[in-house]
This record gives structure tokens, sequence and C-alpha cells, in this order.
């Protein structure tokens, strides 16, 4: 019987429980679509994705060459010697063109990689896979629109479709003359894992707090100081524990780094807690499902709120941020505070406060919205999966 492998590249790692998750709720949305189906997973990090071997990957290969290996010496030289950068790109991106050759078709997953800095690797490796008629996704994207022209926009045109998980991105590429699909980000689909609470965690009754490196680098006022005025406000006006929810762990980005300063500033609160950092995004969403409420700077952690319907405050400054919350709510009016835009404490704790107030309104449109995303993102694997339909 054919079995087509599916490629997923563009990964992280796991040490960012978004990339897991959006790697976890592929392979089972692809699982599903695709029985018998195989899953390739090219990363960045390797050693920290073992487990995603056990959930629905097949295979985990590094995503580029040692940096000491022949052909990336050589590349290097060539390229030294006047050869063009996408060629070398490339080729220290060998591990991933191999795997492709073997794939029945190729799905970018990095999500926010056409958000920030130009992904002039990806742009190596999409040009390749174009010039073999690889059917290939750009898979729950999302897109600043003021990026959407030059290199980017042609590099997007060769994709065979593009899924953009949100509105904001979607109208922004039909905009510039592209043709997108609507979906929703796979980790709306994501299972959780029902483990018991860590002591200090009262369910229905916990306050979940993400921040992140990342958000505080973009806030105008002191952030870190605005989130301790709030757990303080939590603390003296409501009965609430509070979670410290750490979502990335990584060298360069690293959730524990301000999160474990709040825990010092709140060492000895016997109501305020941090989530164990190990857990992986399936355990994590388990207990943000159990949380009153949380608020959040990680698009992945306010998701694994927003699918099992816990009203969410969004710490936001990108536009996947806003996308979602807009196609969730019809607004980003009260649900997404811009931290680059943040003037005071005191508008943090108003902003808490108007959660609260609309908790149970917003508990219930969660839950009818979620399910809308589920379809979506089970649509595109569909989608996907006809592609191998067409496979010798």
């Amino acid at each position: 019987m054919f079995q087509p492998t599916f490629l997923l590249y563009g990964h992280g790692g796991s040490g960012n429980r978004g990339c897991e998750a959006i790697v976890r709720s592929t392979a089972a949305l692809l699982a599903q679509a695709c029985p018998g189906g195989r899953v390739t997973l090219c990363s960045e990090r390797p050693d920290s994705d073992v487990a995603l071997l056990g959930a629905g990957v097949s295979r985990i290969q590094p995503h580029h060459m040692s940096p000491y290996s022949l052909d990336r010496v050589l590349g290097s030289i060539g390229h030294r010697l006047g050869g063009s950068r996408q060629a070398y790109l490339a080729r220290t991106q060998g591990p991933v063109l191999r795997a492709a050759r073997r794939a029945a078709v190729c799905l970018s997953i990095g999500g926010d990689n056409y958000c920030y800095h130009p992904p002039a690797t990806l742009y190596a490796i999409n040009r390749q896979l174009h010039a073999w008629g690889k059917p290939t996704a750009l898979w729950g994207c999302s897109v600043d629109p003021e990026r959407l022209a030059g290199e980017l926009l042609e590099d997007l045109k060769r994709y065979t479709v593009l899924f953009a998980r949100e509105s904001i991105t979607y109208q922004a590429m039909l905009d510039a003359g592209l043709s997108p699909t609507r979906t929703a980000d796979p980790a709306f689909t994501l299972a959780t894992e029902e483990m018991e609470p860590p002591p200090g965690f009262v369910p229905g009754n916990t306050v979940g707090i993400n921040v992140s490196p990342l958000a505080l680098g973009h806030a105008k006022i002191g952030a870190l100081d605005a989130i301790g005025a709030l757990i303080r406000h939590i603390l003296k006006t409501t009965d609430c524990a509070v979670a410290l929810t750490p979502h990335v762990r990584w060298d360069h980005d690293d959730d524990m780094e301000p999160l474990g300063a709040l825990a010092q500033r709140f060492g000895d609160e016997p109501r305020v807690l941090t989530i164990d950092p190990s857990l992986n995004a399936t355990q994590l969403k388990g207990l943000i499902a159990r949380m009153r409420c949380l608020i959040a700077a990680r698009t992945h952690a306010t998701i694994a709120a927003y699918s099992t319907g816990v009203p969410t405050l969004v710490l936001g400054y990108s536009v996947k941020a806003r996308g979602i919350a807009r196609d969730l709510y019809g607004q980003e009016e009260g649900h997404v505070l811009p931290v680059q835009e943040l003037e005071s404490e005191a508008e943090l704790i108003a902003a808490f406060n108007g959660l609260l107030a609309r908790e149970q309104t917003e508990r219930a449109l969660l839950r009818a919205q979620a399910p809308k995303q589920v379809e979506l993102a089970r649509a595109a694997a569909v989608t996907v999966a006809a592609w191998t339909e067409a496979q010798p």
C-alpha cells in the first residue's frame, strides 16, 4: 500500500511549546486525513523533539548540515569565490532537500517564519522545491501586511497554497494579488493531557500569567513592574491563585527569565506558583484548560486557552495576536493589549478587570467559536492529503 510522506520543515524545536503544538496537531490532522501517511520532521533542534516520535512523527532529522561537514565547507568556499548566496543557503539545508525528494508533500510549518526577519533560508528551500515541482504549503501562517512586497512576496508566489491562519493575513495576501486559503492555527486541534494539578493550583480559580522576553522588549513602560502590580491586584481583590506559566524555553528567548524574576518577588506568597517548565504542550494545555482566565504574551498559550473556552487577555504586539482575536471575538479591543502601547500599570489592571467582568460571556463565546477553528484546520489537512492521490 502506498504510504505518502509529508515533510514538515521550518520547525525551531519543541523548546517552544507553540512549535511543538503545531507539529503534534499537524501530524494528528494529517493522520486523520490520510491514514497510513508518514510524517518526517526537519528540526533546528532535533534533540528537543524526541518525544514527538510517539506523537505521529515517523522520523526526525536536522534541518541543516553541520557547519563542519565537507559539503557545507565546499559550499562556503564556492560562495566566497562568487557563487550565489541562494545556492549556498540551499546547500546548507541538504537534509531538508534530501527529505523533500522522498516526500509527497512539503509543508513549511513555522507560522511566524515570515513575520520578522527575511527568511533567506526558506527562500532558498522554496525556490528549489518549486523548481522540482513539489507540492508545497505555507502552513498556518501569519505575515505582517507591511512586509508583503519584494523578495518575500515573490517567494510566497512559489508555494502551491498559502494557508493563512487569521483574517488580517488573509486579506493582506488578497490585496497583494495572492490567492490564499483561509484556515486556522492547527493548534486549535491539539489534544489535552489531563494531569494532577501542581500544589497551589485551584482548578477553575487560577489566573495564568505568561510573559516573554520578546514581548517585554517591545514594551513602552516597565512591563515587568506592571505585571507585578497586576499580580498584587489579583491577590488583593480576588481569592484566585496565580500560576506563572512558561511556554518557551530557548537559550535566546526563555520565558523563565521574566517569570523567574516575578516568582522571586512573590516567593513568600502561597497563592503564587510556577508551572513546571518541563511540561510538554499537551500537558500545558491540560492545565490552561482548568484555569479561570489567562493573561499571556505567547500566541500558542492563548490558543490553548481559546480552544478550551478559557477567557484570555493577550499581551499582543503582532499581526497573529490581533488577527486571531479579531476572528474569535469580532474585534480586538478589550481582548488584545499591545505591550508597545501600554502606558501604565493601571491600564493593565483595568484590562484584567474587564476580562473578569465579561468572564461568562467570553467563555460561552469561545466555546461556540473554537469548533469553527477546528473545522478550518481539518479542512486544510484534507486539502493537503488530497495532493497525495496524484503521486505515483
